[in-house]
């Protein structure tokens, strides 16, 4: 397929996608909610503890405007897709994308840019409503090369966890159920991205750490070139490891998939 074809093909994919995100409108709600609820919680946690004269590395400002942010982050970067397309690969379903002339990737594709689309028009004005609730602590006057950063940043993001839900998902050629492992790496990214906490607030012994793991990229880095004191050259040195992360997933993603897309024709046949 050519690439207006592939983009035209996406264009209807998301569009129907979009529709079907409504039939089952309950589940999206709560899966929907859940990305600002917990953001909400965390910043009043957090600058709880501030006042009661808890010693954090950083201040209520800081602490504010990272989990304002983070709602928007999560929304636009975030995936879940491995449990479905693990579950579409074991039972059969797969086949019918094999006799198509698109990849069932382009569906995962649009899905997932669809869900995005909706949460973005409907969680925003809440997100901006919980920004004006905290305005005293918020700082978002920052320079506007740092805003763009951002969006490049969050961009890349969504790609790493795109590719490491088709990653994860591709085990499904291989492995009876997944759940186990999509759990156990859903609860250790949401730990190591800075989702849960931010890793600035993790002990000094782990920064080595968490500073050069590649899922600081996916939500902590691109909440740090606003939030944190980063200089330019920090946040375009972090922006190239970042595309460098980006190209090491979407190889990681579409060489598993592929892989196991070939044993499974191989079988089906």
């Amino acid at each position: 397929m050519s690439l207006r074809q592939v983009l035209a093909l996406m264009r209807r994919m998301t569009a129907l996608g979009v529709i079907s995100t409504f039939i089952y409108r309950g589940d999206f709600v709560f899966y929907m909610l859940g990305t600002i609820i917990g953001p909400i919680i965390s910043a009043f946690v957090w600058r709880a503890a501030l006042a009661a004269g808890a010693d954090l590395p950083v201040d209520a400002n800081y602490i504010t405007t990272y989990f304002v942010l983070l709602s928007l982050v999560t929304m636009l970067a975030s995936a879940w897709l491995a449990i479905f397309m693990a579950d579409t690969i074991r039972d059969g379903r797969l086949n019918v994308w094999l006799a198509r002339p698109g990849s069932f990737l382009y569906e995962m594709a649009a899905n997932n840019i669809a869900e995005k689309i909706i949460k973005f028009v409907i969680l925003t004005p809440m997100i901006a409503i919980f920004a004006w609730f905290v305005r005293d602590s918020l700082t978002l006057d920052v320079d506007a090369w740092r805003w763009g950063a951002l969006l490049v940043s969050t961009a890349m993001a969504a790609l790493i966890f795109f590719w490491l839900d088709v990653a994860m998902g591709s085990l499904g050629f291989w492995l009876e159920d997944i759940s186990g492992l999509e759990w156990g790496r859903s609860l250790l990214t949401a730990l190591i991205t800075g989702q849960m906490i931010p890793l600035a607030l993790f002990p000094a012994w782990m920064q080595g750490f968490l500073h050069v793991q590649p899922m600081r990229y996916t939500v902590s880095f691109p909440l740090e070139i606003v939030v944190s004191d980063l200089s330019a050259h920090e946040v375009l040195t972090g922006l190239g490891v970042q595309a460098g992360w980006t190209v090491a997933f979407i190889a990681l993603g579409l060489g598993l998939w592929r892989r196991g897309l070939h044993s499974y024709a191989a079988v089906g046949a």
